[in-house]
């Protein structure tokens, strides 16, 4: 009796990883836009008590490259699902299905990271107390963005970088 090893492994495959960091980017420039465009990338360096344009950017394309991958795993996960409903099972393939995916990650993200987390994290570092949750509309607005970014180019990039195979 032969034993065969399952073809599904828990690493990314190299292409899944190129379309990560590539829609990570291409998203990462949309959040660092909104940002400016409302005044709040000062804001992401200045929590790490940073200052300077390039420490901006880098931060803001850091944390896109960091949100990006769990987005790609959930949206795996829901391809996978048996009992996932249909469009989010094939948001996998969808530019726009998987933009609405984006949309409420990206309001996931602004809720647990600025709402929530952001207040305890400024108010132990400053001494400062700040008010939870956090109505930060700047980053509500330009997280939304990211998120429907990421999602609007995961799949064309996916599809893309398949083909190239």
């Amino acid at each position: 009796m032969t034993y065969r090893q399952s073809r599904r492994s828990d690493r990314p495959s190299p292409v899944t990883v190129l379309t990560t960091v590539a829609a990570a980017l291409i998203a990462g420039a949309a959040l660092g836009g909104a940002l400016h465009a409302t005044g709040n990338l000062r804001t992401v360096a200045g929590v790490y008590g940073l200052e300077g344009v390039v420490n901006e950017w880098t931060l803001v394309f850091c944390h896109s490259l960091v949100a990006g991958g769990p987005f790609v795993a959930i949206i795996t996960r829901l391809s996978r699902g048996r009992r996932v409903p249909s469009p989010l099972a094939e948001s996998y393939r969808s530019p726009f299905l998987c933009a609405c995916v984006g949309l409420s990650y990206g309001v996931v993200l602004w809720a647990a990271i600025v709402a929530y987390t952001a207040p305890f994290v400024l108010g132990f570092i400053t001494g400062d107390t700040y008010p939870v949750p956090f109505h930060h509309w700047g980053s509500f607005y330009a997280l939304l963005l990211f998120g429907a970014v990421f999602g609007a180019w995961y799949p064309l990039l996916r599809s893309f970088f398949d083909e190239r195979r």
